[in-house]
C-alpha cells in the first residue's frame, strides 16, 4: 500500500492547491468578520469551531510536515534560516511599508503631520517585522470600523510560526537523539497543555494559549513527517475522528480530533493518485500573500462603503486579493527566495568569522 513517504519524493503534490485553499477559506469567513465585528459567535462555525480557526490549524499542521522535512533534507542552520527568512520578511516588509506610507495616509482620520508624527505609526512597521503586536496599524486608521483600527488581523499567527521553526530547529540540530517516537512525545505534552490550559485556565495570557494551541497543530505534522514511510495514504480516519470531534461539541478535547480529521483529510488530498488526477503544483503559490493581503483590502472596501454587507465585500475584496497576491508572488517573494542559497552561505561565513574572532597580533 503506497504511503506518504513514498509519495512525498518531488513537488508533484497537490499541497500548493491546499495552501491556496486555506487561505481562501481564511478570506471567506473574514468576509463577514470585517463586517460582524468581535461580537460572537463566530460565522461558518461547527460546535462553536469556526472555518478560519480550522484552516489556521491546517495551516499549521502542513507547517510542521514540511519544515520538517527541510530540517531533515537540508540539515543546514544557514541555509534553514535564510528559507525562512526569505520567505517571510520581503512580503512583510512590502506590505508594512504600503501600510505605512500608501493606505494610512488615504483612510487616517488624523492630519497629515499628527500621522507620521505619531509613534503608532512609526512602530507598526517595527511590530510586523519583529513579529509582536499587530492588533493595531498605524495611527488613526479604519476607527469606524467594527474591528476599529485593525490593518491585517491575520499577522497574529505569524509569532507562532517563528516560534515553531526556532523549536523544530533547536530540537533537530541538538545532540539529542530526537527519534521518531520523541515526535510522539511532543505532540502529547503540546496537546495536553492545550486542553489543560482551555478547561482551568480561562485567563491564561494570548501568547501561552495560542503558542499551545498552534504547537498541537505543528506537531501533528511533525509526526506524520517523521512516520511518513509507515502511513498509507488513506482517508478513512476520517470515519474515526470525524464523529469524535462532533460528538464532543464545544469540549476543548474535541479540537484534538477536528486537527487529527483535517491531517486526514489534507493528506489523503495531496498525495492520492499522483498519477491520474490533476496535482495543481505548477499552480503560482499566492497563499501567503492572500492570507497577508485580504484583510487590509476589506477593511479598504468598507472604508469606501460603510454599508457594504459581507457578499459585496467578497466580490471586490476576492480579485483584488488576487491580484495584489499574484504582485507579490511575483516581484517580492519567489525574487527573494532565489537568494536563499547565497544567504544562507552568507551566514555561514559570517557566523564562522565570528567564531574566529580577530587575528592575534604576530610574534
Amino acid at each position: 500500500m503506497k504511503t506518504i513517504g513514498s509519495a512525498f519524493t518531488s513537488r508533484h503534490n497537490r499541497l500548493t492547491p491546499i495552501r491556496l485553499v486555506l487561505a481562501s477559506a481564511v478570506l471567506v469567513e473574514h468576509a463577514i468578520i470585517v463586517t460582524q465585528g468581535p461580537e460572537p459567535p463566530p460565522p461558518l462555525a461547527i460546535n462553536g469551531w469556526s472555518l478560519s480557526y480550522a484552516a489556521v490549524n491546517a495551516f499549521f499542521i502542513l507547517s510542521g510536515f514540511l519544515i520538517a522535512d527541510s530540517l531533515e533534507r537540508r540539515a543546514d542552520p544557514y541555509q534553514f534560516v535564510a528559507a525562512r527568512a526569505l520567505r517571510l520578511w520581503p512580503a512583510l516588509l512590502v506590505l508594512s511599508l504600503v501600510a505605512v506610507f500608501v493606505i494610512g495616509p488615504a483612510v487616517t482620520i488624523l492630519s497629515v503631520p499628527e500621522y507620521f508624527g505619531s509613534t503608532q505609526t512609526w512602530f507598526f512597521p517595527v511590530n510586523v517585522l519583529a513579529f509582536l503586536d499587530t492588533s493595531q496599524g498605524p495611527a488613526g486608521i479604519f476607527s469606524g470600523h467594527p474591528w476599529s483600527g485593525e490593518f491585517s488581523a491575520t499577522l497574529w499567527t505569524l509569532r507562532y510560526e517563528v516560534i515553531a521553526y526556532v523549536a523544530a530547529a533547536l530540537i533537530f540540530f541538538s545532540p539529542l537523539p530526537w527519534g521518531r517516537h520523541a515526535h510522539f512525545v511532543l505532540f502529547a505534552v503540546t496537546t495536553a497543555a492545550h486542553i489543560l490550559i482551555s478547561l482551568f485556565w480561562d485567563d491564561a495570557p494570548a501568547l501561552i494559549a495560542s503558542a499551545a494551541r498552534l504547537s498541537s497543530a505543528f506537531t501533528i505534522g511533525m509526526v506524520i513527517h517523521a512516520w511518513r514511510h509507515r502511513i498509507p495514504i488513506l482517508p478513512w480516519p476520517l470515519l474515526l475522528v470525524v464523529p469524535l470531534w462532533l460528538a464532543l461539541g464545544e469540549h476543548p478535547g474535541a479540537e484534538l480530533f477536528m486537527n487529527l480529521a483535517i491531517a486526514a483529510a489534507m493528506f489523503a488530498v495531496a498525495f492520492a493518485a499522483l498519477d491520474r488526477w490533476p496535482t495543481g503544483a505548477d499552480l503560482p503559490d499566492w497563499s501567503y500573500g492572500i492570507y497577508i493581503w485580504h484583510y487590509p483590502i476589506m477593511q479598504m472596501v468598507l472604508f469606501f462603503d460603510p454599508n457594504a454587507d459581507p457578499l459585496k465585500i467578497g466580490i471586490i475584496a476576492v480579485p483584488v486579493t488576487c491580484l495584489v497576491s499574484a504582485m507579490s508572488w511575483s516581484l517580492v517573494e519567489k525574487p527573494s527566495l532565489a537568494f536563499k542559497t547565497a544567504v544562507g552561505d552568507r551566514l555561514r561565513r559570517i557566523w564562522s568569522a565570528n567564531r574566529k574572532g580577530p587575528a592575534g597580533p604576530e610574534n
